[in-house]
């Protein structure tokens, strides 16, 4: 028996110089097929496409490296192209998201008919196309007899089925069976013969480990006993199902990763996964994890740590994350001893809940054993709303525990919840308030900056209790649309608290996307669990999250001067519209300028003069030229040196305001780089009255700010890219003569 990773083989590959250069194709295909309101962020990823493909195989090589970890400004980098190549392959297909936690596309994961559609359609999904491109080559092995394909999550769904479809297609002697904790939950609803098994021969729910092996023994005719939680057809139209069995799990061996890419994961490693327990020893109303785990199941400490150390030594890693559902005290104490008491030195982390007994004692054992981080089950800091939840916490125990962890310097997660039936808006903002201020103190008053904290709305899971008896938490549920067979999360009303669009509202990441630079609404790889972990490993300095600018003037520049695109500077002119894309790799930035700048797309170098006889404003000309400049997307050469000019202060991007406060504060958002800054009335007044130029004098004067905050101002806006300086010979600022004049 081995194991294959499909996943990673082919996001491996998809995030590579080969795979992106035979998506390219695919890409530009698009354009032509999509209405005219859609190109423009079509453009903006196909500009970026051909640095991506130049710069993507680095990329990937410097973030499996450990020496990433002490490297910030290059994990920034190899994040910013990783996230690009991620944009990159969603603009191959339509409709698609695919980033490195769940993808979604045009395909719903929510009808039958639509998952076996997608599987069909290569030229529309992605993991259909990619497996046309490469193959399995493991199905080329005469003995294969039986495949097995896991699926814990919905967003799995499309690529299991598209899998099954292409190990039919090419061995259809092969068995397929489907398992995981999606199978268990998707089977439990079929009463008769479902559609999917046209790719996939029998289905296991709960648990595999005895299943798998006596399906096995049965299809090579080595042995006929029952296989656990197995479902296949009668041959009727019907279904015929075996009891599910409940495995111990102290008689489980070691995990095995054999024949798994252990080097090709998005993170120095191996970050190896492992279980202390199975299932979930509490039943909060808003979680179903019980329904398709069995009952709750602890492994002896012994066993976890002789796991660590024997997968230590096999692989080579010392870092492990803990899959439990949850992490019990019981775990935590036992796990930690071992470890302490065998002297072994490995890093790991887990999920677990605020409890009284998570205190000082128990904090520092977890920080001698290794934890560099706890993932916490917040969800609300309101005892009422804890209890309408049923989750057993109380909040008196939060904030004692919380300082356990930190003053011990282990860093926190706090998972918190808006929303639940019954929450008032109130309470979902005292909860979103406790974790802004608790990453806060775990930074400034512990030096812990690796804590995090993430907020989502609540989501009606049908198998949860809320799902199964509403009634009882004052909510209605509203129905699937017709043919959403696999939908297990549902709409739902409320009797009374926030609606299920309030807590929407209320977790957005804030106002919409701004037009443009849809490249930097993609992921950002940097926040995923593991790499939080693994800084906090190595006490590494966090990464910004975006690639550091530097300041660049633009001084005494002439008719004379030269201009050019600076180097790796990537230009594009788009099918349609007035203007010019520049893609600047060095700022993480993608400009727009008026076409008539398209001369400087062959990478020539022209005269300043050249550019100023295309212009029809020398004044807008003046203002592209000097964000051009501070963007570093052009080199500009005096041609000689002249008087000392007057510098003028320009807008550095066409910052979007997206968010007005009642004291004249905003927040401006740059498409050409995605940054966001806040600023105050003063700083929004002199941002507006520098868009075509302004001297410094002139801005005293039409801003009546005095000097002494004025230009503390000045230099706060343009070490945050917002204002530009430069010093432009007065004949470039002269406006152009009339036509016909002489």
């Amino acid at each position: 028996m081995s194991s294959l990773d499909l996943s990673i083989e082919q996001t491996d590959w998809l995030l590579s110089a080969e795979g992106l250069a035979a998506l390219l194709p695919q890409a530009e295909r698009r354009l032509g097929e999509m209405a005219a309101g859609e190109r423009r962020a079509q453009e903006e990823i196909l500009t970026v496409f051909g640095d991506t493909v130049a710069r993507i195989d680095r990329a990937r090589v410097a973030l499996k490296s450990r020496d990433i970890l002490q490297r910030p400004a290059t994990f920034t980098d190899a994040a910013t192209v990783v996230r690009n190549g991620l944009a990159c392959v969603s603009a191959s297909f339509p409709g698609l998201n695919f980033d490195l936690r769940g993808n979604f596309c045009s395909f719903s994961h929510r009808r039958s008919a639509s998952v076996l559609e997608a599987a069909r359609s290569p030229d529309r999904n992605v993991y259909g196309w990619a497996l046309e491109h490469r193959p399995v080559r493991e199905l080329e092995d005469a003995d294969l007899a039986v495949v097995g394909i896991s699926v814990s999550a919905d967003t799995q769904l499309i690529a299991a089925l598209t899998v099954a479809r292409h190990v039919k297609r090419h061995r259809p002697d092969v068995h397929v069976v489907m398992g995981g904790n999606l199978t268990t939950r998707m089977v439990s609803r079929w009463k008769e013969e479902h559609p999917f098994f046209a790719y996939v021969d029998s289905f296991v729910s709960y648990e595999g480990e005895d299943a798998l092996p006596a399906l096995c023994d049965r299809i090579a005719g080595a042995d006929d006993r029952p296989v656990p939680g197995l479902l296949e057809r009668d041959g009727r139209g019907g279904l015929l199902r075996s009891p599910a069995a409940m495995v111990d799990v102290s008689d489980l061996p070691t995990p095995d990763f054999d024949g798994l890419p252990l080097d090709r994961y998005f993170a120095p490693g191996p970050v190896l996964p492992l279980q202390a327990s199975r299932s979930c020893a509490w039943d909060c109303a808003f979680c179903s994890i019980p329904f398709a785990s069995n009952k709750f199941r602890i492994r002896r400490p012994d066993q976890v740590v002789h796991d660590m150390a024997t997968l230590a030594e096999k692989h080579g890693t010392d870092t492990f994350m803990f899959v439990d559902e949850i992490l019990t005290l019981t775990s935590l104490r036992g796990v930690s001893r071992e470890l302490i008491e065998q002297k072994h030195q490995f890093f790991w982390y887990g999920e677990t809940r605020f409890s009284k007994g998570l205190d000082d004692e128990l904090a520092a054992a977890l920080r001698r054993s290794g934890c560099r981080r706890l993932d916490l089950g917040l969800e609300s800091y309101n005892q009422r709303v804890l209890d309408l939840m049923r989750k057993g916490t109380k909040v008196a125990d939060i904030e004692p525990s919380l300082h356990a962890l930190l003053s011990n310097r282990v860093p926190v997660h706090l998972f918190c919840m808006t929303g639940f039936p019954g929450e008032t808006e109130e309470e979902a903002l005292r909860t979103q308030d406790f974790a802004a201020a608790a990453l806060r103190r775990s930074a400034e008053e512990y030096d812990v900056p690796y804590s995090t904290a993430a907020n989502g709305p609540f989501v009606l899971d049908v198998l949860s209790p809320v799902g199964e008896r509403p009634d009882q938490f004052g909510v209605e549920l509203i129905p699937p649309a017709e043919g959403e067979d696999l939908a297990f999360d549902l709409d739902y009303a409320v009797t009374e608290g926030l609606s299920q669009d309030d807590a929407v509202r209320l977790t957005s990441s804030g106002p919409g996307a701004v037009a443009g630079s849809a490249f930097h609404d993609g992921a950002w790889i940097g926040d995923a669990e593991e790499w939080s972990f693994l800084w906090a490993m190595a006490e590494a300095e966090l990464p910004p999250r975006r690639i550091a600018v530097p300041v660049v003037r633009c001084p005494g520049v002439s008719a004379r001067s030269s201009v050019r695109l600076a180097d790796g500077v990537h230009a594009r002119v788009p099918v349609a519209g007035e203007e010019i894309l520049l893609h600047v790799p060095s700022a993480d930035a993608l400009l727009s300028v008026p076409r008539e700048w398209g001369v400087l797309a062959d990478g020539q170098v022209r005269e300043v003069a050249e550019l100023w006889e295309r212009a029809t404003s020398t004044r807008a000309a003046a203002a592209t030229l000097t964000r051009l400049a501070a963007h570093g997307a052009v080199t500009v050469e005096p041609a000689n040196a002249f008087e000392e000019l007057v510098p003028r202060w320009y807008t550095a991007h066409p910052h979007e305001v997206v968010d007005s406060r009642s004291d004249g504060s905003c927040l401006l958002v740059s498409p050409e780089t995605g940054r966001k800054i806040m600023v105050s009335a003063a700083g929004r007044l002199v941002w507006l009255l520098s868009a075509d130029g302004v001297t410094t004098s002139e801005l005293s004067a039409r801003s009546r700010l005095p000097k002494e905050r004025l230009h503390p101002l000045l230099d706060d806006l343009t070490r945050h890219g917002v204002l530009a300086r430069a010093s432009l010979h007065p004949e470039l600022l002269r406006p152009p003569l009339p036509t016909g004049a002489v």
